[in-house]
């Protein structure tokens, strides 16, 4: 079911302008605090635990944050042209892990 995007949702896809929308401004930031715990973490699952909480987080905004997919097959995602739908609760955690593991952001994670 197609949904509108709101400033505390976090996008699904690459580009500018995800990039700098500001539920992703806020779900890098986020993210990036709870890295440290990811790379200390030896087990899978507090691996897990750890990009859980980044979306508990993003959830436990007012109005509450969704991970949202555009649906509309464009390569290039504009809020006004596509058709944005709740993401699979997997394909949201694949998101954070990605984040998580990324070498960008805040500090020197080793």
């Amino acid at each position: 079911m197609p949904v509108t995007p709101h400033e505390n949702d976090v996008l699904l896809g690459k580009g500018h302008f995800v990039n700098k929308y500001p539920g992703n401004v806020r779900f890098r930031r986020i993210a990036d605090e709870q890295k440290p715990h990811y790379v200390a973490a030896k087990k899978r699952k507090d691996k897990r635990d750890a990009a859980v909480r980044v979306m508990e987080a993003i959830r436990s905004c007012k109005p509450p944050g969704r991970f949202l997919a555009d649906s509309s097959g464009s390569k290039i995602s504009v809020l006004s042209d596509g058709v944005w739908e709740v993401a699979e609760p997997e394909k949201a955690l694949q998101k954070v892990l990605h984040r998580l593991r990324d070498n960008k952001g805040k500090g020197d994670w080793g």
